[in-house]
C-alpha cells in the first residue's frame, strides 16, 4: 500500500501541484498506520535546509494535497498526510565522511 500511495503522491507533485521546487524534491518512502489513516510522506533533496522548507509548505496546504491524492487513489479514507525530511542520505554522507577521516588518520 506504502508503494501505491508514493506513486500517487509523485503523480500529484508532477501533474497537480504548480510549484516549481517540486521538480527537486525525490518521495523516498511514506509510512502508513495500520488504519490507513495517517501515512509519513519522508522526502529528499539536494539542499536540506531548503527540502526542509518544502516538507513545511507541503504540510501547511495538506487539504489540497490530500484531496489531489483522493482523485488519484481509490480507498475509502483519504490518509492525512505528514510530509517530513528524510535525513536518510545526510546521514549515510556524514558516516561516508567519518569513515574516510578514519581511514586517513590510519595511514598517517
Amino acid at each position: 500500500m506504502g508503494e501505491t500511495l508514493r506513486g500517487a503522491i509523485v503523480e500529484v507533485f508532477r501533474h497537480d501541484l504548480k510549484d516549481s521546487r517540486l521538480a527537486m524534491v525525490t518521495v523516498t518512502g511514506v509510512d502508513i498506520s495500520p488504519d490507513l489513516h495517517f501515512a509519513r510522506v519522508f522526502i529528499s533533496g539536494l539542499n536540506e535546509d531548503e527540502t526542509k522548507k518544502i516538507a513545511r509548505d507541503l504540510n501547511a496546504q495538506g487539504g489540497k494535497v490530500r484531496h489531489f491524492l483522493g482523485k488519484r487513489i481509490r480507498l475509502r479514507l483519504t490518509p492525512e498526510l505528514d510530509f517530513q525530511y528524510d535525513e536518510t542520505g545526510a546521514r549515510a554522507d556524514r558516516i561516508e565522511q567519518l569513515l574516510s577521516d578514519i581511514k586517513k588518520d590510519d595511514k598517517t
